[in-house]
């Protein structure tokens, strides 16, 4: 069977490239699979450090392959398996020590736009279509959008988006904090991958450190979070990369760190 995400290596940056063009890069089973493969090799790979997943062909993702979900609706326990498994792999997604930046084009619907919530940071073309698109076909956001979404841009906005089944503009994107930056189409790919060789540069300790405190954070009181906050701290000044830090800055030089 043909792989539906492919793994490109460009120096630190990994790629993980939705490949199922005729279809526009719709994700079933063996998308899940081939994702969460390629992250964990991915994962695995000392030398990447960030994360760019995008799409190839016309779009970034059209949401699921209903055809593949068609054979587990009067099965209640194989379409269990299958949410399980989907909120495990954008699970993986969203916190896996690397960090990612989704670089979408095209539409990025249902769950294509929750595969781009999973993601740290979002790049988006000036003409791109967004949206749940769930409610237009009488369906449930079952890849983490319910509880995602309104954490990224507030329960209101979200509530609207997932019961009306409405489209949302890059611009107004941009402004909710849904996305990080609104580039004409053919800018998109090259914006991402000048954020991520940015990350690339930074401590990767840090930066597992600064997902892991905002996710538990997130997830608890503002108490409980600054509490996180001190301990992982505490943990972090111990490491390598925060002793070369202290050195570069000490001696004016640019650091380069390790990721120990």
């Amino acid at each position: 069977m043909t792989e539906r995400v492919r793994l490109d290596r460009r120096g630190r940056i990994a790629e993980l490239v939705l490949d199922r063009p005729e279809k526009l890069n719709a994700i079933d089973h063996e998308t899940l699979r081939h994702l969460d493969e390629a992250l964990t090799a991915a994962e695995a790979d000392r030398e990447v450090r960030v994360l760019i997943v995008r799409g190839e062909g016309r779009a970034f993702c059209a949401g699921a392959d209903l055809g593949a979900v068609d054979d587990k609706v009067g099965n209640a326990g194989r379409l269990a398996d299958h949410l399980e498994y989907w909120n495990q792999v954008f699970g993986h997604l969203a916190d896996s020590p690397l960090p990612s930046v989704a670089a979408v084009h095209g539409v990025a619907f249902a769950g294509g736009f929750e595969l781009m919530q999973a993601c740290d940071f979002v790049v988006v073309a000036d003409d791109a279509r967004l949206g749940d698109q769930h409610a237009n076909y009488g369906l449930f956001p079952s890849g983490g959008g319910s509880q995602r979404l309104p954490r990224i841009i507030g329960e209101r906005r979200a509530k609207w988006l997932m019961c009306s089944g409405a489209t949302i503009d890059p611009a107004e994107a941009l402004a909710a904090g849904l996305v990080n930056a609104v580039r004409p189409a053919a800018e998109v790919l090259d914006h991402a991958r000048a954020m991520a060789g940015v990350l690339a540069q930074r401590s990767p300790v840090v930066t597992a450190r600064v997902k892991r405190a905002v996710r538990l954070g997130m997830a608890g009181s503002l108490t409980g979070g600054l509490e996180i906050e001190r301990l992982l701290a505490l943990e972090h000044m111990t490491s390598k990369d925060a002793h070369i830090g202290l050195a570069a800055f000490a001696s004016r030089t640019t650091p380069e760190f390790v990721g120990e």
